[in-house]
């Protein structure tokens, strides 16, 4: 069926033209043109400054000591293995997983891996065991050239340490020579990452960082903006909804999709992982310093007030659901209703985090998601 007569077709198509003439006229008569507008007057350069210099970097720095130490505890085991040495190794890995969860939504920069932002490569679990098992004693295995996710990080060093054995002695006796190097080879690409992560942040990706103050995408606000919300996504999806089975076409709980499963810690990453996305939002180091966050930047903007009011009392709301989280390993208590409050909680912040904070910031959501905000 024709929905225009060609009378009306001659007419659209004649307005069209008026219309794109004066397109390109204002676009040729806009200096700015594929640019950002600074339709603000809040200081992006100093916010910029101060979370380079007093979160990402020191978050990253502290990363890269507890991976150090790791890696040095690997190299001690792996001469002499006994349950003392391993439980050296554990309280390293649980410091630097801490750290982690301090760092996983700077995922952008030095930290953007070849296979993606850093925490989905080095942080991704549920670990494949069978196929890490396989990767142990097949002496033709490369790492470096290997795209899967689920064999190397920090969950698989996890797994090699807490997850193989009915006791720490035999878990202490099961170390042959191909899972002592395994195990090395996993470190050595966590050391590697985070003292090149560290280096390039401290070198000349600070200075690019703090200098690229729009707002389009690609710019840095962009980046650590979409960065956080991301990651404050990833919190709510895989670490409570999908364990919990509360994931569209899930039929029940798996409480082994847990992170953390092997050493129990999940809750207390929870309550880490959180604590970031608050600092990230409200400008706080971790060591509880002021710098410029989005809540300060949302408080120059029409309608930002409301906002901060708003995004506060969500905040609230959540740290009591985490703290109403059972004690003891999630996996047990994943069916616990205080495990999908606090979820829902989670949902209902998700859009003064994403969909009301970047239309006031003017900066677009640049990541798939599946959330609807």
């Amino acid at each position: 069926m024709n929905i225009f007569s060609n009378n009306q077709l001659f007419s659209s198509l004649h307005s069209v033209g008026i219309f794109v003439l004066l397109g390109f006229a204002l676009i040729s008569c806009n200096p700015d043109n594929g640019a950002d507008t600074d339709e603000d007057n809040f200081d992006r350069a100093a916010m910029l400054t101060e979370v380079a210099d007093e979160l990402i970097i020191p978050n990253f720095k502290a990363l890269q000591s507890n991976v150090n130490a790791m890696h040095s505890a690997v190299l001690t085991f792996n001469q002499n293995p006994t349950e003392t040495n391993l439980l050296s190794i554990r309280t390293s890995w649980e410091a630097a997983v801490t750290d982690h969860q301090h760092c996983s939504a700077f995922g952008f920069g030095p930290a953007k891996l070849l296979l993606g932002a850093y925490a989905e490569v080095l942080g991704a679990f549920p670990v494949d065991t069978t196929q890490v098992e396989q990767n142990i004693v097949n002496d033709n295995f490369d790492l470096p050239n290997s795209f899967d996710r689920d064999v190397r990080g920090f969950y698989t060093v996890e797994y090699l340490i807490y997850g193989t054995g009915a006791s720490d002695a035999d878990i202490v006796a099961g170390f042959d020579q191909d899972r002592k190097d395994y195990l090395l080879l996993i470190t050595n690409e966590l050391k590697n990452t985070f003292d090149a992560i560290v280096s390039e942040w401290e070198g000349s990706y600070r200075a690019e960082f703090i200098a690229s103050t729009g707002t389009s995408a690609g710019s840095s606000m962009s980046l650590y903006y979409n960065a956080f919300v991301k990651d404050y996504e990833n919190l709510k999806n895989f670490k409570l909804e999908l364990p919990a089975g509360l994931s569209a076409g899930q039929a029940s709980s798996e409480p082994g999709l847990v992170e953390a499963y092997y050493s129990g810690i999940s809750r207390s990453l929870i309550f880490e992982h959180f604590e970031n996305c608050k600092n990230i939002w409200s400008g706080t180091t971790r060591d509880g310093d002021n710098i410029l966050g989005f809540e300060e930047y949302l408080a120059t903007l029409v309608g930002g007030p409301a906002l901060v009011d708003q995004t506060q009392e969500a905040i609230a709301e959540i740290d009591t659901h985490i703290a109403l989280l059972p004690n003891g390993e999630l996996s047990a208590n994943i069916d616990d209703p205080a495990v999908s409050n606090l979820r829902d909680k989670l949902q209902e912040n998700t859009a003064n985090f994403k969909s009301s904070l970047s239309s006031l910031l003017g900066i677009s959501i640049t990541f798939n998601s599946g959330d609807g905000d």
